[in-house]
């Protein structure tokens, strides 16, 4: 049966590494997986190519593929050459409604088939709020599971939910790291622009 998987909390909190760690599982079996992240995604480090590069198994497993998309629509080609019995998606907020509606009928479509599909990316933005498609994948999803970071505010005191951000412009979508962003727990949280309370 298909199946839809999302892994989702605030950055830091080890998405992409749950993600890798049940790819891992999938080389097991012996499963084809494709894997793919929006080309939005362009920092320089932390990327999930990495971490497949760095892994024993997934590095030197043959049935993987990985690519960077611009648009869904070069997922679809991919799906349909590829033909992976499960399909990975990282940093999932970046892509718009369409990758909704693919998503939808490849589930559809694949519905009695040993099909899975695993997202992982960000339920919020810096200001709380949903980020991007990951409300409706985690409404349409069979599993979701949501991780916690480390408070580096009240160094983990409290488990953090939220994605802080300390600087740059006021824009939703700034591609960042460590230098950009902290986890917060929800009493070090503060509205970015309005500072600490």
């Amino acid at each position: 049966m298909a199946r839809l998987e999302v892994i989702t909390g605030p950055m830091f909190s080890g998405k992409t590494e749950e993600l890798i760690r049940r790819l891992r599982r999938a080389t097991f079996a012996r499963k084809r997986i494709l894997v793919v992240r929006p080309s939005t995604d362009n920092r320089g480090t932390r990327s999930i190519f990495d971490l497949i590069k760095g892994d024993d198994k997934l590095s030197c497993y043959e049935c993987l593929a990985s690519r960077v998309l611009n648009h869904v629509k070069e997922l679809r080609s991919l799906v349909d050459s590829w033909k992976p019995d499960i399909l990975a998606i990282d940093e999932a907020q970046f892509f718009g409604p369409e990758l909704l509606e693919y998503l939808d009928e490849l589930l559809e479509k694949k519905k009695s088939k040993n099909f899975t599909i695993i997202v992982a990316g960000l339920d919020m933005d810096a200001w709380r709020r949903p980020f991007g498609t990951m409300p409706q994948l985690l409404a349409m999803a069979d599993e979701v599971l949501k991780l916690t970071a480390i408070c580096v505010a009240c160094n983990g005191e409290n488990p953090a939910i939220f994605t802080q951000k300390k600087g740059g412009t006021g824009k939703q979508v700034e591609v960042g790291d460590t230098g950009l962003y902290e986890a917060r727990c929800r009493a070090c949280y503060y509205v970015p622009g309005q500072g600490p309370a």
